[in-house]
């Protein structure tokens, strides 16, 4: 009975951290909130207005651990500025070298292990670019997505 309602609980869980408020909605996994000063939705891979690209600029071996420096560009091909920038990790492949800050740089971890800009560059203007970078365990970039933003 004990196993039982230990995986209840931990499925409930995992369901609830699956899913984040937006406005009266709920978004799933790779869909973005868009706020757009009236009304919430929740579209799918940010409806192609503010995109993540990931390259890989470095990689190496530590003790048989295999890493790679990731340096992320978050483009706003909109025609208006945006803020409340939200970037979400899904599907548990970010694998971050250590809790330290020389493992993500530029970019403000939340405690939800969420992402947000930093509050020196609070927007990202239509047709900017914003960078930040990070290093993860493994062969491969995490699978990062917008989770939020305000069109201002």
């Amino acid at each position: 009975m004990k196993i039982f309602v230990t995986l209840f609980v931990l499925m409930a869980v995992a369901l609830s951290s699956a899913h984040f408020q937006c406005g009266t909605n709920t978004c799933n996994p790779n869909y973005s909130c868009i706020f757009d000063g009236h009304n919430h939705g929740c579209l799918y891979g940010c409806g192609d207005m503010v995109m993540i690209h990931q390259q890989i600029v470095n990689q190496w071996n530590v003790d048989s651990q295999h890493f790679v420096q990731v340096q992320v560009s978050v483009v706003n091909h909109s025609a208006y500025n945006v803020n409340n920038v939200i970037i979400g990790a899904a599907d548990g492949t970010l694998n971050l070298r250590d809790n330290t800050s020389g493992s993500i740089w530029n970019i403000q971890c939340l405690p939800s292990g969420d992402f947000t800009l930093p509050s020196a560059t609070p927007t990202i203007n239509a047709g900017q670019t914003f960078n930040f970078g990070y290093i993860n365990r493994g062969y491969n970039v995490a699978n990062l997505y917008v989770k939020n933003i305000h069109i201002l």
